[in-house]
């Protein structure tokens, strides 16, 4: 039977994110029916407030098990959240992860949407972490039950995560599934989870700018504003998020294969920044 949220638990997570972030949606979820939705995971106990905010739809997390003996621990069980038990958890039962795994099941039976951190950490590294199969295995066992699971990829792409009302550019991919390898998960066999769990980390990097947040993000953020003023491209939150990916990829490249050239253009665009400063001018 399907667990619903409070009420005002979902309101309180959506106005988080509406008034501290100025959020651009790409994409949509499936409005109904069994859904796993992936995310990256840049910002901790905000993410699942950005998640909820723009999915159009009510969405259960997964959280790990000790946020529900803290002091946050009445609002996320009244979330409906499905704890998870990790091993790098001090003192954790990993053992009752087969508890999780029923009650994922019993809420994509029920035609729920889900939503699990494949990456099982949150971090600042501004690119994908490696990720966990828990997420492949959840969709797998939802498919040998009969369940069509829909697979969406999500990219949480902050300008400043920690700075008020900076920009954050959610991206819902397009559906997929992992019904064609099911076979491969019968018995012992791990294959189809670890394939499933590839096949997730491709989806999810297509939406994502992947650039060192100390510093490069700020750059690839700079250079696309640059650009788009000097070629007057419009602001759609599709055609910014393609361009920076293409200017992050790009960087990327060129400190790789001709360091020297990246340090002058570099060097460049800062003394440029620095006249502009020294005139008072944008």
């Amino acid at each position: 039977m399907s667990t619903r949220a409070n009420p005002a638990v979902r309101w309180l997570a959506r106005a988080a994110c509406w008034v501290f972030y100025r959020a651009d949606r790409i994409g949509e979820v499936p409005g109904d029916g069994a859904v796993l939705l992936l995310p990256n995971h840049p910002n901790a106990l905000l993410d699942p407030a950005v998640i909820w905010a723009t999915a159009g739809r009510d969405v259960r997390f997964l959280a790990k098990s000790t946020l529900f003996s803290g002091p946050l621990g009445p609002l996320i069980a009244s979330a409906g959240a499905i704890p998870v038990y990790r091993k790098l958890d001090q003192g954790v039962d990993t053992s009752k992860n087969a508890e999780t795994f029923t009650a994922v099941s019993q809420a994509l039976a029920a035609g729920d949407a889900i939503c699990i951190f494949p990456e099982g950490i949150s971090h600042s590294t501004g690119r994908l972490e490696p990720l966990r199969t828990g997420a492949a295995r959840m969709a797998l066992a939802g498919e040998r039950a009969g369940t069509r699971v829909a697979l969406v990829p999500v990219g949480l792409n902050f300008d400043r995560k920690t700075a008020f009302r900076s920009r954050v550019t959610v991206v819902f991919g397009q559906p997929f599934s992992g019904r064609d390898l099911v076979e491969m998960t019968e018995g012992e066999n791990a294959a189809g989870a670890r394939a499933l769990t590839e096949r997730i980390a491709t989806h999810m990097r297509r939406l994502l700018i992947e650039a060192d947040p100390r510093g490069d993000a700020t750059l690839v953020e700079r250079v696309d504003r640059l650009y788009s003023a000097a070629r007057d491209r419009p602001a759609d939150p599709a055609e910014r998020l393609a361009r920076r990916r293409t200017i992050a990829d790009g960087m990327a490249r060129l400190r790789d294969a001709d360091p020297e050239r990246y340090d002058h253009i570099l060097m460049r665009l800062r003394r440029y920044d620095t006249r502009l400063r020294r005139f008072g001018l944008r």
